[in-house]
């Protein structure tokens, strides 16, 4: 099972700030990126950077299904990638952005060098999203073939717990671009049954001016 985590396209929020609501669209930039998203996956993803220590080259990426948040930056930048990669796309509001910042967030490290987290329990708003992330995680994964490559389109803070939940590192912060890629792979008892890092906030299909977070 491979699963492609892909953060939605410039906002207007990102660019307007709260003027532009709670549910905002994407920018023309924000378009431009998710069509930029679209063309590589299309195209195989040839190219994807690879960790030093893989030395058999990564497959070609062929896409079985989009899954997205339903919140208009993320459907709008999903919708575009579908069109290029002639499939429809599911929604699942599961995957929609952290907003109980009033209720707390992921957990600070105890030090630099000690990443556990400070507090024995999560903030109440944090347990919550974590929760509602893994289950819409969970339940995506359980309903497609095993061997299946998933297309997930969705938030910053969403992509980021989903790490977090599966590595086991909820003080680690992540940092993506607009329309960046990660990409994670199980693999199966046979091959040591974990999941592994292939990718992080890969852009290289989008040239630096074009690169936004």
């Amino acid at each position: 099972m491979k699963l492609l985590l892909a953060r939605h396209g410039q906002s207007v929020w990102q660019v307007e700030g709260d003027s532009a609501g709670l549910d905002p669209a994407l920018t023309q930039l924000g378009e431009l990126q998710a069509h930029r998203l679209g063309a590589y996956l299309r195209d195989g993803g040839n190219g994807m950077p690879q960790t030093p220590s893989i030395e058999v080259p990564l497959s070609p990426l062929h896409i079985d299904a989009i899954i997205a948040s339903d919140l208009r930056r993320a459907r709008r930048t999903a919708e575009i990638v579908g069109e290029y990669l002639d499939l429809p796309v599911t929604f699942d509001a599961g995957f929609r952005e952290f907003e109980e910042w009033e209720a707390g967030w992921a957990p600070l490290p105890r030090s630099m060098w000690d990443a556990a987290p400070t507090t024995p329990e999560f903030a109440p708003g944090y347990a919550r999203f974590r929760a509602q992330v893994a289950a819409a995680t969970r339940r995506t994964v359980e309903v497609h073939p095993p061997e299946s490559t998933l297309l997930i389109v969705a938030h910053r803070g969403t992509i980021g717990t989903q790490l977090r939940w599966l590595f086991g590192a909820d003080a680690f912060g992540l940092w993506l671009y607009n329309a960046a890629l990660t990409e994670i792979e199980w693999h199966d008892p046979a091959s040591a049954g974990k999941w592994s890092l292939r990718a992080f906030n890969n852009v290289e299909y989008l040239p630096p001016a074009m690169r936004t977070v």
